[in-house]
């Protein structure tokens, strides 16, 4: 019993090594691991687009025209940053929506980090219209996963 136990395990090792060997002995066209082969990796996975894509936003059927503000943004060729001063109502042509209706979004893809907020109610959920008369002015925030970069998109809406 014992000495079949130890061949058994002599087996084991010969099985493991060998096969570890073998597997060894054909990468040879592996590319080491250097840090442009890692930044050409992630560049791969980045989304192709010359300046961040733009998040939809839609309520009650109606498409919502959006404003993209300052961003940073990475493609396969360079990387850009742009600034700008946050956007304000005067600066809108508000969307005449009714009150209480749902904000529906699609963030653009690749998406890491997707946030609304309603800038000028901030206590109001940014996925709701409010019910109250007025001009509101939204925001959008955006950041792409491995660090391709990040962007701003604002809207305005007037609920009569």
């Amino acid at each position: 019993m014992k000495k079949t136990r130890s061949v058994l395990y002599v087996i084991l090792l010969i099985v493991v090594f060998g096969t570890g060997y073998y597997v060894g002995s054909r990468s040879e066209n592996v590319k080491p691991i250097t840090k442009e082969n890692a930044r050409q990796a992630i560049k791969s996975l980045w989304v192709q687009s010359d300046e961040p894509p733009m998040p939809k936003v839609v309520i009650e059927d109606t498409d919502i025209t959006l404003r993209r503000s300052g961003y940073s943004w990475c493609n396969a060729d360079n990387c850009v940053t742009t600034d700008a001063a946050p956007l304000t109502l005067e600066d809108m042509t508000p969307a005449v929506v009714k009150g209480g209706v749902e904000i529906k979004t699609t963030p653009p893809e690749g998406i890491n980090e997707f946030t609304i907020k309603n800038l000028t109610a901030p206590e109001i959920d940014g996925y709701t219209v409010p019910t109250e008369p007025g001009s509101y002015l939204y925001q959008i925030h955006c950041s792409w996963f491995l660090d391709q970069g990040n962007a701003s998109f604002y809207f305005a809406l007037t609920v009569q």
